[in-house]
């Protein structure tokens, strides 16, 4: 009985050292999630400052060659039509590299705005990690930005 136990831990060893030499090699290759958090308000707005008392708070995550998104409004906002990822630093006012699909809200909206996932082109990845991505929640009363934040790398 104890060598059919001892063969058996042999075997189970065995075995679980050949999964690992057997694991597919794509699997190093997929770099640690990546988490970047924005704190939305008129303030961070460019060029010039909104004055609003909306706010919120965005996270994107990278994961391998894919970005997911959650962003939440923490006091109510009126008339959303449209939130994007913008190119440029805290002081500019860039072009949009990556629409993040918001639910069109009424007058008041607190809560979940927009979540997604996508597999977005390099110079997405790039600019987050460079420090020159942002988060802008356009409204219908600020057409051009109502509250913003910069992608910041935790």
């Amino acid at each position: 009985m104890y060598m059919h136990g001892s063969r058996g831990l042999v075997l189970f060893i065995a075995a679980a050292m050949l999964g690992m030499a057997c694991k597919d090699d794509k699997s190093t290759n997929v770099p640690g999630a990546e988490v970047f958090n924005a704190t939305l308000n008129g303030a961070n707005e460019r060029p010039t400052p909104v004055s609003t008392t909306a706010a919120g708070t965005a996270t994107v995550t990278i994961s391998g060659d894919s970005i997911t998104w959650t962003v939440n409004i923490t006091s109510a906002i009126d008339s959303v039509f449209i939130g994007h990822i913008h190119k440029g630093g805290a002081n500019d006012a860039g072009g949009v590299i990556q629409s993040l699909s918001p639910t069109p809200t009424g007058i008041g909206f607190t809560g979940l705005l927009a979540s997604g996932s996508v597999v977005p082109p390099d110079s997405v990845l790039t600019l987050m990690r460079a420090g020159n991505a942002y988060v802008n929640i356009h409204t219908k009363a600020h057409t051009g930005g109502e509250i913003r934040g910069q992608l910041v790398k935790q």
